[in-house]
């Protein structure tokens, strides 16, 4: 049943248990940038096995995206949370003792399945029960949350593994999704959005209202691309990236991405912060978005065209800090939509996102394949170039997109 609870009660109660949720989907999201090398001994995959493989996370997390709306908007986030991240844990003990290629992607996609929720529930709880104004900025510090997993992710994991090995390092984050899962389910309260439970079919119709609107299609190619692109390469490809191209070694390359995650971290609590200080203002959340991509088109500019030799340190720390900064735009769905379909849109939107994500991870390994072994024996440095100057070049074609469509509406 719903409760009231105080402010402080209801960062504790509520958004804490979904905030450790979210810090576990940026971990798992992210371990494999760490626990690549290890993989690629074991099993001696090539750059597009790995790609593929830690790419079946995006797949199945994009697939649920739709269901999840459905659920959280149906079930409430706090059912709908603690059920999915079971899925997670059994995902997390079925890759540590994964024997081949093919079982470990089918477990890395279990572990994807189970976290397909971990972003949009808690952007449903903060809809619930933050005020309307609060919105952006409890969305920015949520996310930011997440940095701390992708933290944990970096030189900590990698400190972990060396000490434990990959394998009971994925026993041990089973059994804390375990955990985690109990936490919400005995901890937070339910909250309804008020009204009566529609309908399957009044869903549907809701969702498929939600995808023929025009701000849905003015802003969601952009946004997806963009945060395609940041989980594509700082889930994965950065950590090699830092090594091949960068010159780093294995553990200075963990105390980079630890940097980037840092970046991340800030660059979301400032976005949502600033979005809702500028709101209360009469500055609308898209012309913040208008100026706040071009940051991150610029970064990845400087990776494409090698300009980063004297300062890669603050190239990675501002590619964490710009990266999802366009995840502003799932406030404007509340505000737009409402609070009984902001589920649906968001996740909607995410669907997008993390469609992009599967194919560019895979595809930025596909097209590294293509150059022979780097001098070092790693990754050849044009073939990053190649890959990354590809998923640039969509990026800009959809924030030309999102330009052209304002001028037409």
């Amino acid at each position: 049943m719903s409760i009231a609870l105080t402010t402080p009660r209801i960062v504790l109660q509520v958004l804490v248990p979904f905030a450790a949720g979210y810090v576990m989907t940026w971990l798992l999201r992210s371990v494999n940038a760490v626990v690549a090398p290890d993989l690629v001994r074991d099993l001696g995959l090539t750059a597009g096995g790995l790609g593929l493989l830690t790419s079946a996370y995006f797949f199945t997390y994009a697939a649920m995206q739709l269901p999840v709306g459905l659920m959280l908007d149906r079930y409430g986030p706090r059912r709908t949370q603690a059920g999915l991240f079971l899925f997670t844990a059994v995902g997390c003990l079925g890759f540590a003792v994964a024997q081949n290629e093919l079982t470990l992607t089918l477990a890395r996609a279990l572990i994807g399945l189970g976290l397909a929720g971990g972003l949009m529930a808690g952007f449903k709880t903060v809809a619930l029960w933050l005020p309307r104004d609060k919105v952006p900025m409890g969305n920015g510090c949520y996310m930011a949350v997440g940095g701390v997993g992708a933290i944990l992710a970096a030189t900590p994991t990698q400190l972990l593994v060396e000490a434990i090995g990959w394998r009971p390092a994925f026993v041990l984050l089973g059994l804390v999704m375990f955990a985690v899962s109990a936490v919400i389910h005995l901890v937070v309260p339910e909250r309804g959005g008020g009204g009566r439970i529609e309908t399957f079919p009044e869903q549907l119709r809701g969702l498929a209202g939600v995808v023929k609107d025009r701000l849905f299609w003015k802003v969601t190619p952009i946004v997806s691309a963009t945060n395609a692109a940041a989980l594509a390469v700082q889930s994965l490809w950065l950590g090699p990236w830092l090594v091949d191209v960068g010159g780093l070694s294995r553990a200075d390359a963990a105390n980079y991405l630890m940097a980037c995650s840092l970046g991340f971290g800030v660059g979301v609590a400032s976005i949502g912060t600033l979005a809702s200080w500028l709101g209360r203002r009469g500055v609308d959340t898209l012309t913040v978005l208008t100026f706040a991509v071009v940051p991150f088109l610029a970064v990845q500019a400087l990776m494409v065209f090698g300009w980063t030799t004297d300062a890669l340190l603050i190239v990675v720390v501002l590619y964490g800090l710009t990266g999802q900064v366009a995840i502003i735009v799932h406030a404007k769905f509340a505000e737009h939509f409402g609070i009984a379909l902001a589920g649906r849109a968001s996740t909607a939107a995410n669907l997008v996102a993390f469609v992009l994500a599967f194919a560019c991870q895979y595809a930025v390994g596909w097209v590294i394949d293509f150059w022979p072994p780097g001098p070092g024996g790693g990754y050849h440095p044009d073939g990053y170039r190649a890959a990354f100057a590809g998923a640039l070049a969509i990026q800009v074609a959809t924030y030309l997109w999102y330009l052209g469509f304002r001028e037409r509406r």
